[in-house]
Formats: C-alpha cells, sequence, structure tokens
C-alpha cells in the first residue's frame, strides 16, 4: 500500500522546510555579520529574517486556513517588498 501526499500535505511540508532554511540562513548571516562587522551582511540577515516572517504568516495560513486576518496577508505581501529591497541594497553595496 503506497502512501501519497495530497496538495496540502505537500505544502505544510515545503513550507515549514522554508522556515526551517530561512532561520537557518539568517542565523549564519547574522553570525558573518557579527564575525566581520560588514553592513553588507546585516542587510542580508533582516532580508532573511523578513522572508521568515512571511513565510511563517504563510504557514499559519496552511495550519489554520481561515485564521489569518487580511491585515496579516497584506503584511506578507510588504515583507515580500522588503526582503526585495534589502537584497537589492546588499547586492548594489557589493
Amino acid at each position: 500500500m503506497a502512501y501519497a501526499l495530497d496538495a496540502n500535505q505537500f505544502g505544510f511540508l515545503v513550507r515549514a522546510f522554508t522556515v526551517l532554511l530561512a532561520l537557518g540562513l539568517s542565523y549564519i548571516a547574522f553570525l558573518s555579520w557579527r564575525r566581520r562587522k560588514r553592513r553588507l551582511m546585516l542587510l542580508v540577515s533582516i532580508a532573511f529574517l523578513a522572508y521568515l516572517a512571511r513565510d511563517v504568516i504563510r504557514l499559519t495560513e496552511i495550519v489554520l486556513p481561515g485564521s489569518t486576518s487580511p491585515v496579516l496577508i497584506s503584511m506578507s505581501d510588504i515583507l515580500d517588498l522588503v526582503t526585495l529591497v534589502l537584497i537589492f541594497f546588499a547586492v548594489v553595496k557589493e
């Protein structure tokens, strides 16, 4: 008997791994900033934190559908913009 994931379970797993990856990348970038004191790494760390916050909001939508308010959903879109802007500044600075 084969076990297959449905779309909701697969989406949850992907989002959960994305949250863990964003947390790990943010931590690594923060440690790099602490060692070298380069502003670029601080921008990258904050960008990963914004991405992490966005994914936590989206993970909440999967776990508890309908429980997130429209304000949180629009914050998720704003966090997308913040992430892109911070990565852009990090690339331009280097």
